[in-house]
This record gives structure tokens, sequence and C-alpha cells, in this order.
């Protein structure tokens, strides 16, 4: 009974023994909390890895870690003042913000921003993207939260122990997770994410579990419940580990990522199909049109041999019209988009790597940007280069590049790239995908057939086409005048009637290209028109260098080229037309009967001065009468849709002065500075220029495509006053609008003066989408 009783008072002592013991250690981390941290953080860094494929450089993965650690340090001081662990994320916040200021060196507006919108620019952004500056917010904030979330979990206390230890690993779980939604279907490393990440967290659970089951360790009882404890933490482990496999092996149709299913706010359909002007390349006779660019530099290239292809545009898509640049024309692959690009990008190709600087040229002003092969990175050095770098945009499927600001003359941009060997061989297999292009050549199926009568194999049939056309059609550019029939486009008409249909194929590389690239879909191998120019020796590209070829897809996904010289010859048609069915068959054409002279005074008959004398106003128009009812039909005819023209007009200027004026003059100085932004806006889009409108759209997206030097600062202005800790001075508000109405004059006064005009009655500022 005693001893009973001692042990009764031994276990009571004890007990009130542990409260003092952990009022004093609580701020000194037991050996049990160290290893649940060092796996915290081992598991992390793991998850965070995954991110080495998106950003360039390991800032990212320092400023992750950094969160991570942050995130554990205030969970833990949370815990030891024994504080609701609400507290962590209120601590958190402005922690948060403090260091994301200093890692973006930005002000608070853009850093708030990239919490709303830093994963969709992230999304639209080909990778890897530039690991510095306010891009560097995204993972912060990522390791910032798995920290705190592994902190206060890693300590629950209440709920069955296996489920405590499970329960500690959602955290990391969470952060691979999300580094996978956030990453590129190449991963950076399936071992590192797979089955190293499996390890570490069957091990995490095995140690916590075998922490909790040592008291009855020696025991018979205690070894059958270790070794039913270890097969479960192995079951649920693997189970655990199953999707986290399944997302960093993926399926047969890659990985589930984010950035397969964002497609950027971008329509590339906005620009016009440089194809479409290709007759301002032509030699015309003089005096040749101001406008023509046949002897005017457009390029000058250096770091590449004579005879390199410079490619101005892909072109994969016709619609009947136009062949055009279009997005998820490729259903090979998902990386057929226009995205904003860093300084470095992500294309493996093999081939030949270049160094390339390119000077544009007097001749050459577009927002289509020249290149060569595949881009492995791109500076602009010259001509508004901060504007180019945050706007450009390419797409990896058809190696082409835009920049929504314009290229001009004087510009400097230098580029890495990689120049495959890639003309295609009559041999090679050709893809199996089929494109809308397929459907869209459909009108020259009969062609098609009869061109490649005695073929089988797809590229074989292409290939006895291509020689067809060169045998059989001539080379016209449709300038001089005997040849003015021959007229430029490549809508069906000009394709069918005018070219396939006709007696001889007449064309320049326009139509040639346009129609050998309809003629090898038609026999199902894909095929697109690429503009762009061969390189002369020294490197000076002109007007006369520019040509149109065609690419096709084989079976390996990549393109190859078909050169123009093998479906086009250059020699020109006779100088008369030539003749029709008609004019061959025979048939003798009486000439037009001949028109008899006019009749004199004397020979008019009696009925006719019968008329004469009952119809008097017939024969009288000079007379002042007539005059009358003339001038009467000009004033109705002219002055009434003058009349029409100006009340329009005026109406459409009424209303943008009464919108400025309530703008302007809005209750709030804060809506007054978002008024002011928008009228900036509005005002570009109305002068033509492609800014982006509609719900979600951040002022700093809007920016880049405002062709204005001040419009990214304006922009960080209005988000600055307007998300300002108290409502600004009215002074700022005026001060705001003050910068608007000087950045709207500097826009209006570099538009053509057609422009402008068009600008006043524009009604694409009323559109909100």
């Amino acid at each position: 009974m005693s001893t009973t009783t001692s042990s009764a008072t031994s276990t009571r002592s004890a007990r009130s023994a542990r409260p003092a013991r952990s009022a004093t250690s609580r701020w000194t981390p037991t050996r049990a909390a160290l290893v649940d941290v060092g796996f915290l953080l081992a598991l992390c860094t793991v998850a965070l890895l995954g991110l080495g494929t998106t950003f360039t450089g390991v800032g990212y993965l320092v400023v992750s870690l950094l969160g991570v650690v942050v995130g554990l340090l205030l969970a833990g001081l949370v815990r030891a003042l024994r504080w609701p662990g609400i507290a962590a994320v209120t601590l958190g916040v402005p922690v948060w913000l403090g260091v994301a200021v200093l890692i973006a060196q930005e002000p608070f507006g853009p850093v708030t921003d990239q919490v709303v919108g830093g994963w969709k620019d992230l999304l639209t952004t080909l990778p890897p993207v530039e690991g510095s500056g306010v891009v560097l917010v995204l993972p912060w904030t990522l390791g910032l939260v798995a920290g705190l979330l592994g902190g206060l979990t890693r300590a629950l206390r209440s709920g069955p122990v296996l489920l405590r230890s499970a329960v500690a690993l959602l955290a990391p779980l969470l952060l691979l997770g999300a580094v996978i939604l956030l990453g590129v279907t190449r991963p950076q490393s399936l071992w590192l994410q797979g089955v190293g990440f499996a390890v570490l967290a069957v091990g995490w659970l095995a140690v916590r579990e075998g922490r909790r089951l040592r008291p009855v360790e020696g025991s018979a009882t205690g070894r059958a419940r270790r070794t039913t404890a270890g097969l479960v933490l192995v079951a649920v482990a693997g189970v655990l580990a199953l999707p986290v496999t399944s997302a960093a092996l993926g399926d047969d149709d890659g990985r589930v990522v984010l950035r397969s299913k964002v497609r950027p706010p971008f329509d590339i359909g906005q620009y016009p199909s440089p194809l479409a002007s290709f007759r301002r390349y032509v030699e015309e006779p003089a005096p040749a049109d101001p406008q023509n660019l046949f002897t005017k530099t457009l390029l000058t290239v250096q770091g590449v041999p004579a005879g390199t292809r410079v490619r101005i545009a892909a072109l994969d898509s016709y619609d009947g019209i136009v062949w055009g640049a279009a997005e998820d024309t490729d259903p090979t692959t998902t990386d057929d988009a226009f995205q904003r690009v860093s300084s470095t990008i992500d294309n493996p190709v093999e081939g030949a790597r270049l160094d390339v600087t390119v000077t544009v040229g007097e001749g050459y002003a577009a927002v289509w940007l020249p290149t060569v092969g595949d881009l492995q990175s791109m500076d602009f050095e010259r001509g508004d280069a901060d504007a180019k770098r945050d706007s450009w945009r390419y797409n990896l499927a058809s190696a082409t590049a835009v920049v929504p600001t314009g290229v001009r003359p004087g510009d400097v941009y230098r580029f890495t790239t990689v120049q495959p060997d890639d003309e295609v061989e009559v041999d090679d297999a050709p893809s199996s995908a089929v494109t809308d292009n397929r459907y869209a050549a459909a009108f020259l199926d009969t062609q098609a057939r009869q061109w490649s009568a005695g073929a089988t194999d797809p590229m074989d049939r292409v290939f006895k086409i291509a020689d067809h056309l060169k045998t059989a059609g001539k080379y016209s550019d449709g300038v001089l005048q005997a040849e003015k029939i021959y007229h430029p486009g490549h809508h069906q008409k000009r394709l069918g009637d005018e070219f396939a249909n006709a007696p001889i194929p007449v064309g320049n590389d326009e139509q040639y290209a346009a129609i050998m690239a309809l003629l090898a879909n038609s026999v199902d191998v894909p095929a697109r028109v690429v503009m762009g120019a061969v390189v002369p020796a020294g490197g000076v590209v002109r007007g006369k260098d520019v040509s149109a070829w065609v690419e096709l897809q084989v079976a390996d996904g990549s393109w190859r080229t078909l050169p123009t010289e093998t479906f086009m010859d250059l020699d020109r048609p006779a100088e008369q037309p030539p003749v029709t069915e008609q004019q061959m068959s025979g048939t003798v054409v009486p000439p037009p009967a001949p028109i008899p002279p006019p009749s004199t005074l004397a020979e008019q008959n009696d009925t006719e001065l019968d008329d004469r004398k009952v119809n008097p106003a017939d024969d009288d128009d000079d007379q002042p009468g007539a005059l009358s009812g003339w001038w009467r039909w000009v004033v109705l005819g002219v002055g009434g849709p003058l009349l029409l023209v100006l009340l329009v007009t005026g109406t459409i200027v009424g209303l943008k002065a009464w919108r400025r004026r309530r703008r302007r003059a809005a209750a709030r100085a804060s809506s007054r500075v978002v008024g002011g932004w928008r009228e900036l806006v509005d005002h570009a889009r109305d002068l033509g220029q492609p800014v982006p409108v509609g719900a979600g759209l951040t002022r700093r997206q809007q920016a880049p495509h405002v062709a204005t030097p001040a419009a990214l600062d304006l922009a960080r202005t209005a988000d600055g006053i307007v998300f300002g800790p108290s409502d600004p001075d009215p002074a700022v508000a005026d001060e705001f609008w003050a910068m608007v109405d000087e950045e709207r004059r500097l826009m209006t006064g570099s538009a053509p003066w057609k422009r402008r005009v068009r600008a006043m009655v524009a009604l694409r500022s009323f559109r909100r989408s």
C-alpha cells in the first residue's frame, strides 16, 4: 500500500514539475523540434528546386527558403508565447510586405499587384523568367506560407497519433503541388521531385512515430506496435507519394501544369499579315512609289553566314483571304502561343549556336521582330529598350517574335540562337497532325490530285506538286505595264481562278508560297508560309532580299524548310497575256457594228421637231431655270449626308468631352486619378494602339501597350495613390491629370494626321472589353 502511495506521490510530483520546466525552457527548441524543422526544410527545399526550370539563377531558391525559415520562426515565436495560431498569420502580413518591398526594390503598389496577378504574369511568360526584381515576390510568398503552415501543423497536439504525423506533411505536399502547377511541362528532376521527396516524407513519418513508441519498445507488444505502425506508415506514404509521382512523371499528354491551361491575354490576329504587303519589296519601274522598299536597307545582320534565313513571321493559318499568324494551330505542342519572354528562353534545340546582332535600317518599321533560327536569349540594346523588354512576345512553335510597341529604324538588339539543319528531304516522313488548313485548302483538291498523279507517299506528292509549279508557272510581280493583269494578294480567287485554273500560273513569292503551302496541306502534309529574307554577303538586308518560303512539319514534330526555288522559277511570261480557250476555238467573232454619225439639223424629221416643241426643257439645260433645279439636287445630295456626318461626329466628340469632364470632376481624388488613367488608355485605344481592357487587368499590365515612355511610371503612380493609406489631396489628382494631358499630347503629336482624325470619332474607347 505504501509502495502504491509512494508511486502516486512521485507521479503527482512529476506532473506538478512539468509546467515549471516548460516555462523555463520554452524558448529553447528541443531535439525533436530541431529534427522536425530539419525535415521540413529538406522537404520544402526539394519541392522548391522544381522551380529551377521556371527561373534563371538561384535567387528564387534563396528568397523562397528565406520565406520558409521566417515562417518557421514566426510559428515558433507564437508557440513559445502561447498565442493562438492565427497570431502567426497576423505577424506574417507586415513581415511579408516589408521583405517583399526589399526583394522587389519596388514601392507598395507593384508588390501588392504581384500577390493578385503575379501567378498570371509568371504563367504567361516563356520560361525561364529572369530571377530578379518583382517576380521574386511569388517565390517569397510561397516559402513564407509553407513555413507558417509547416510550423503550425508540426506542433499539432490533438487527434490520433498517426493523423498528427501525416498532417505535418501537409505544408510540403501543398508546396510541391503549387510548384508543379506553376512550373513547366519539363520537370527539373523526376528523381528529386518524385523519389527523393517520397523517401524524405517516409523517413520523417517513421522518426515521428518511432519517437512516440519508445516507452514500450522493450516489450513484445511494443515490437508488434512498431511493426504495425511501420507498415501503416509505408502504406500511407505510398498513397501520398502516388499523386506526387504521377504529377512529376506526367501522363501520355505531359505533366498537368497551369501554363498549358492559361493563355496570355494577347491577340496576334490584330496585326496584319506581312505577306499581304509583299509588293512593297519588289522592283518597280521609274518613278517608283515612295513606299517601295526594294532598294532600301531593312536590316544589318552581324554574326551569321551569308545565305542564312532571317524570318520575319511564320504564317500558320489561312482563312481564305490571307495567310496570317495565329495561336493553337499546331496540335503537336502546347507551346503554340505568343508569350511574354525573359532575357533567357528555355528552347532545347540541336544545331549550330550563333550570337547575332541586328540593326534596324530605314526601310523597316513593323511589330514583327526579325530573328534567326530558334531563340535562346534576347537583349534589346537601343531604341526604347526597356519598353521592348517588357512587352515583346515569342512563339516557340512558330519561332516568331512580335514587339507590340513596334520595331523602328535605329533599333539595335542582340540574341543568341540555334540554327538547325532544317531543309526538308523527299524521304522525310511527314507529321500525322491534321490542321484546319487542310480544310481551308479544299478548293485546290482537284489540282492537288492532278499535279501529284503517280505519287503515293505524301511527301513524294509534295515534291511532285512543287516540280509542276516550277515547270508550268511563270514569275511576275505585276508592276510592268504589260503584266498588270497579274494582281497582288493570295485570296481564294487569286490562287484559284487567277492562278491554279489559269492557262499559265503567274505570280511572285506571295502567290507561289501561299498556294504551295495550301497544296501541301491538301495532301496531308502540315505546312505554313514563312515571310523573311536571305542574308547576302556583308549582312545588309534590303527589300530585294525579301522572299517567302514554305515549312513542312515532319514526323518528329519539327518544321523543315522547303526553299522557294523548289517550287518557283524566275522565267517571266510573254508580254501579251495568253489567249483564252474561246479565242483558240476558231470561232470567228464579227466586228462590232459601226456607230452611225449624228444627224444634222436638216435631216430631222417632223416627229423629232414635234417632240422638241412638246419637251423644250430637254434641250435647254443651259437656261437659268435649269440651273436652279441642278443646284437643288446638289444641295440635297451633298448637303444632307454632310450634315448627317457633322451631327454624328459632333455627338461622338461631345460624348468624349462629357466623359472626360465627369472623370476629372469626380467626388473623390482617388477616383479622379483612376479616371485620369482610363482617359490615357482610352485615348491610346482610339489612336489604334492595342491596349487590353476588361475585368482583371491591372494598370501595370496595360502600361506596356500604351505607346508613351511615361505609361509605366504613370501606372505605378496611380497604384501608389489609389492604394495609399488615405485619400490623396485634390492637388495630387490635378497634378496626375496634368501628366496625363501631357502624355496625351505627345501620343497625338506622334501619330499621323489621318490617325489623329480617325481617333476623334473612334468608338473603341466606349467598348470595355
